[in-house]
């Protein structure tokens, strides 16, 4: 008969990257967290080695100077603790703009609870240049979504390839600006929903970079569509 696997406990944290601090790297992202969680004094799992660490899981990473209104991660506890206790402690020891919004606490087998979810919902904020409208995100969108394929060029560190990304865009839709924003703050919004499977994986950046590419088509002119804000709203 074979041993059951051992249960283990998670914190699953559901947090803020915005103001300045949306220039963290996500190396420096996890340097900030790992220590709050040491000054806590919670009772997290840390590896080990010479130089141990929290054990600290990241759904995904966001590019660097992208703010992240609900970004997730996992912490591994040696036991369980009441989620308004890892809430309060980890508030006292994060900067304002790098802050947990939502806590829960888990406990079972399973060794990772945000890396198992299929789909993930995004929502953005855009800042188009002058000469594209909504109008021509709508029809952009339209045009990605009508594609039969979307090849984009993927760069690891081993290799380089080209993938077709249109399995794997389930939703992308065009959203007017928030109500009540200020001329300073970005345009409109997209909403997408990517798969998270290997095989099918979708980045937030690829769709954007297919929808730059039928803004060039639409306009003749080069196009950039500055993203300021990614909100992570669910993970299926």
């Amino acid at each position: 008969m074979s041993e059951r696997p051992p249960i283990r406990h998670f914190a699953i944290l559901r947090f803020c990257k915005t103001g300045p601090l949306r220039f963290l790297s996500h190396l420096d992202l996890n340097r900030a967290i790992d220590r709050a969680v040491r000054r806590s004094g919670l009772p997290v799992v840390y590896s080990q080695g010479y130089n141990p660490s929290a054990q600290i899981g990241y759904a995904h990473a966001l590019p660097t100077g992208t703010a992240g209104e609900r970004e997730l991660c996992q912490i591994e506890l040696e036991r369980p603790v009441p989620a308004d206790d890892v809430h309060r402690a980890l508030v006292t020891q994060l900067p304002e703009d790098l802050q947990p919004i939502e806590t829960t606490v888990v406990s079972g087998e399973k060794r990772k609870h945000i890396s198992g979810s299929v789909v993930a919902e995004y929502e953005m904020e855009l800042s188009p240049p002058d000469y594209v409208d909504i109008e021509m995100l709508l029809r952009a969108a339209d045009q990605v979504l009508d594609a039969g394929e979307l090849a984009i060029v993927r760069e690891t560190k081993s290799r380089t390839r080209t993938i077709d990304i249109r399995p794997g865009i389930h939703e992308l839709k065009v959203l007017e600006p928030r109500p009540g924003v200020d001329e300073d703050c970005p345009g409109p919004r997209l909403r997408m929903k990517l798969a998270l499977q290997q095989e099918k994986l979708v980045k937030p950046a690829e769709v954007i970079e297919c929808l730059e590419r039928q803004l060039e088509g639409l306009t003749d002119r080069d196009v950039r569509l500055n993203v300021r804000v990614v909100t992570r709203l669910d993970l299926q």
